[in-house]
């Protein structure tokens, strides 16, 4: 496909590479747990380190400081259940932008394609007949596998255990 000098290339990968952790929280109580989990992306301080071109050492530690032990922050949170709801029948599914964007600054260096895959999405549903909620996301690695660049295997690999510790932490305990 073409058009006034620009092409279009597709092309399939089946690479991604899914987690699934069901769990015995109510929908609402395993949301609050990943939010709390993972730190939250302050959009005035980011202003801020834009506006006064900050040198990039204090933008990697306010990203720090905004990720906390996580190593990872929420960018933004989609309620998708909540117009889905006002079809007859209550869904309960929320869908959420995680990353931390000094790593993600490290992978759109190597391959700008990169931007498609981070932030990257946790999904937090509940089906209509179940016990517990379930949380979902694609593993990083594989979504950066894609882009057929070993240089980010390391970065993916570090997403990785990022989401899964922040999973764990969430889902640990009553």
């Amino acid at each position: 496909m073409s058009g006034a000098g620009w092409m279009i290339h597709a092309r399939e990968s089946n690479v991604h590479n899914k987690t699934v952790v069901e769990t015995p929280f109510a929908y609402e109580d395993l949301c609050g747990r990943f939010e709390a989990a993972v730190g939250r992306l302050d959009v005035p301080t980011v202003k801020r380190l834009e506006a006064s071109a900050a040198p990039w050492p204090q933008v990697e530690a306010a990203m720090r400081a905004m990720a906390g032990a996580s190593g990872l922050m929420r960018f933004a949170v989609f309620d998708q259940g909540a117009v889905a709801s006002l079809s007859g029948s209550q869904i309960r599914c929320r869908l959420y932008l995680v990353g931390n964007p000094a790593i993600a600054a490290r992978i759109v260096r190597i391959d700008a394609r990169g931007a498609l895959y981070v932030p990257f999405r946790v999904a937090v549903y509940a089906a209509a007949r179940a016990e517990g909620a379930t949380i979902a996301f694609d593993r990083p690695s594989s979504l950066l596998a894609g882009l057929g660049r070993p240089e980010l295997d390391d970065i993916g690999r570090l997403l990785d255990r990022e989401i899964d510790d922040a999973v764990l932490k969430a889902t640990s305990g009553a």
